[in-house]
């Protein structure tokens, strides 16, 4: 069994130097237009932004009552579950042919690539 290989900083605190960056940058492109999109979603507002009400979950509950929206969440699964079965399916059809050993398969491999 190999000997783990562990690095040992000298200071405390370079470590949470080093992950600085990346956490800032998560925090500032994920995590708050995240929290923006959850507030905005509690929130009614006009065209323009320029009066906000707040709503609390009736948007919620107005998107789950709204038929429209029921069939546009229908036909995104059902589209989805075939893109994704096709997907595969096409996949793992040239992978067989791929594997195949044919007249011209390094060039079918090569295309297919």
């Amino acid at each position: 069994m190999a000997a783990e290989k562990r690095v040992v900083f000298r200071s405390r605190w370079l470590p949470w130097l080093l992950i600085a960056p990346q956490a800032a940058i998560i925090t500032l492109f994920f995590f708050w237009p995240a929290a923006q999109a959850l507030l905005q979603s509690l929130q009614q507002s006009d065209a323009f932004g320029t009066s906000v009400e707040w709503v609390g979950l009736e948007n919620f509950s107005n998107l789950w009552a709204d038929e429209s929206y029921l069939d546009s969440f229908a036909t995104t699964a059902v589209f989805s579950v075939l893109v994704a079965a096709l997907g595969l399916s096409l996949s793992l059809l040239l992978a067989v042919f791929a594997d195949r050993v044919v007249h011209g398969a390094a060039v079918y491999r090569t295309l297919l690539i």
